[in-house]
């Protein structure tokens, strides 16, 4: 039989099974049942082979709970991993392709650590509600678009931004800017920070690394976000 034109995706479960069985590994070819859509399915990646009779809930992470990514591998057969661009001690970000909304992205897995994954839902209410304040996308912080669940990993995406303040910077020899650039970075920054205290909600780790530069202003980024009152829980600091 001949195998589905490129294009023609999403896939369902049983396409995959039909035309693609001997590329997945035997894990993925259950877990697929899962899925509606099947957006990506990394068939070209060198993948992690867990059997189904052997998975646990962390069959797929290092001895730190940190999810072993692999490149070119798929995250929720949408989402192609290209390269690994942040790490922290919450777990790690890798730049990808949605297949999907045919996009670059920067996603976050979380550790699969439970202390990791309670501070992440409480980043999510934070990041709601930025997104919420800022629909017209005018106060230069970070947008969430989605999260999810992958492999007992929660996963947060976002918008792609380009290199950080400190980067360019470095890139600059540490030379400076101009006043002007200075000027549209700063009330870029004082912008988004007026917002933020409006909503009482503290930026822990302001720095050039966590401002991303982009069209002469600046954006904010970085989970180091507290909020004083978020369903009763205050005084989350930065990691």
């Amino acid at each position: 039989e001949k195998s589905p034109r490129k294009h023609k995706v999403p896939l369902t479960a049983s396409e995959a099974l039909k035309f693609f069985k001997n590329q997945l590994s035997t894990y993925e070819q259950s877990e697929i049942l899962g899925y509606t859509e099947l957006w990506f399915l990394g068939l070209e990646a060198k993948k992690l082979n867990v059997p189904s009779e052997n998975f646990g809930a962390s069959s797929f992470d290092d001895e730190h709970g940190s999810y072993m990514k692999v490149l070119h591998d798929h995250i929720a057969y949408r989402y192609e991993v290209l390269e690994m661009i942040g790490k922290g001690s919450f777990g790690q970000v890798a730049k990808c392709l949605d297949h999907k909304n045919n996009e670059f992205v920067a996603l976050k897995i979380i550790r699969n650590k439970k202390r990791f994954h309670h501070q992440a839902l409480v980043e999510l209410k934070i990041l709601e509600a930025l997104r919420r304040k800022d629909k017209d996308n005018s106060h230069n912080v970070v947008h969430m678009k989605e999260f999810f669940y992958f492999r007992n990993h929660l996963c947060i995406t976002f918008e792609l931004l380009g290199i950080n303040l400190y980067e360019l910077m470095k890139n600059n020899s540490f030379q400076g800017f101009s006043l002007s650039i200075v000027r549209r970075f700063t009330l870029s920054v004082l912008k988004c920070l007026q917002m933020l205290y409006v909503e009482k909600i503290i930026h822990c780790d302001l720095k050039p690394v966590s401002t991303a530069p982009r069209s002469h202003r600046a954006s904010l980024h970085d989970r180091a976000f507290a909020r004083r009152r978020l369903n009763g829980i205050s005084g989350l600091g930065s990691e």
